[in-house]
């Protein structure tokens, strides 16, 4: 009895005097702290450190990026289709071969067998300015945002889901405008100058004023490549209104492009896309492509029918199938510089005939 308490007072003492060690240990650590936290607060004010390199928030980028703005326009171009909605004679059921018809079948005869609406639509992207004169400014944008088919066909299907040869409607365009967006927010009008669907690549022209904006300055991403982990500002023109936003380089599945994790939607096609190099200076890495979408199918009612509004039983041939772009947000995917240049080098010669040089740093070396 006596032994246990002598041993657990010896346990006691031994924990006492660690205890007492702890603490002065303790308070020797907080005084070394304060001590390295007045020695770095003093070497700061010595000598002050400035962020740079690959920081998107450095005053450098920023300032870079801010010198860019009057460089990025927006593109805006609208298409008038005329739609055409065809009815046709059955006999037992089965539609009747006539050379005469626009549908090669014979058509209804009476006044309804041909009914017409008009559809208007409305494309939106970004552009950056690559060249101005006295005369005219002359802006890069996406093939695709200044070009749609002249003419779109629907066609009947049969019991099994499949197309027939036999047309139910078409829409002819009847006319086509574009206009640039300028740092005014104000509606240009513009003419196509050149496109290629290859590259999805075009250039429009429009007649030179102070408030369209100047050609970028920053160079072209030719020699030093786009890699994984890169930082990127990227424009667009959402609902016709200029936004900045960024992103990291990915690699993409398409040859001659990337993607970047930026939450683009309609209206950045076509925007620029420029990279971030060490010390915040910015090069053109590439061009803004598009979003990857999933489509929706649904019946579409006449084009001139007003909420709320019953079809009628004559109406019910004038239901239409239709798809719907769901964009899937996340990801947006950028044409890279090696088209970008062959686009250039290809678009020289047609450019010269139209009194348009391009600097040396737009072609590829």
């Amino acid at each position: 009895m006596l032994r246990w308490k002598v041993v657990n007072h010896t346990i006691d003492s031994v924990g006492a005097r660690k205890a007492g060690a702890g603490k002065l240990k303790v308070q020797w650590l907080v005084v070394w702290a304060l001590m390295a936290i007045f020695a770095c607060q003093r070497s700061t004010r010595e000598n002050p450190v400035e962020l740079a390199g690959h920081s998107l928030v450095s005053p450098r980028s920023q300032e870079n990026v801010r010198a860019l703005i009057p460089s990025v326009v927006g593109i805006a171009a609208v298409f008038d289709y005329r739609l055409e909605f065809f009815e046709h004679e059955l006999v037992n059921g089965q539609f009747v071969p006539e050379a005469t018809s626009p549908t090669g079948y014979r058509l209804l005869k009476n006044a309804g067998a041909v009914t017409s609406a008009k559809k208007i639509q409305k494309v939106n992207g970004g552009g950056i300015i690559i060249y101005r004169d006295g005369r005219q400014t002359v802006i890069l944008t996406c093939e695709h945002v200044l070009s749609s088919p002249d003419t779109v066909r629907t066609f009947y299907r049969d019991a099994n889901g499949n197309e027939t040869k036999i047309m139910l409607s078409r829409a002819i365009k009847k006319r086509a405008t574009h206009h640039v967006i300028d740092q005014a927010n104000h509606l240009e009008p513009a003419e196509i100058l050149h496109t290629d669907s290859r590259t999805d690549l075009g250039l429009v022209t429009v007649t030179t004023k102070m408030a369209v904006g100047e050609p970028f300055t920053a160079a072209v991403a030719y020699k030093n490549e786009v890699r994984w982990g890169d930082l990127a500002f990227v424009f667009g023109y959402p609902r016709e209104i200029k936004q900045l936003t960024m992103g990291i380089v990915s690699p993409a599945p398409y040859p001659g492009s990337f993607s970047l994790d930026v939450v683009g939607r309609y209206g950045f096609s076509g925007g620029p896309v420029f990279v971030v190099r060490p010390g915040g200076e910015l090069e053109l890495a590439g061009i803004v492509r598009g979003v990857p979408v999933s489509k929706i199918k649904y019946l579409q009612p006449p084009l001139d029918m007003q909420p709320g509004q019953n079809l009628r039983p004559d109406e019910i041939n004038q239901i239409t199938a239709d798809e719907y772009d769901l964009i899937e947000y996340g990801t947006v995917y950028a044409i890279g510089t090696e088209r970008i240049g062959r686009f250039f080098q290809e678009s020289k010669a047609f450019l010269q005939t139209k009194g348009i040089i391009l600097s040396d740093k737009l072609l590829p070396p």
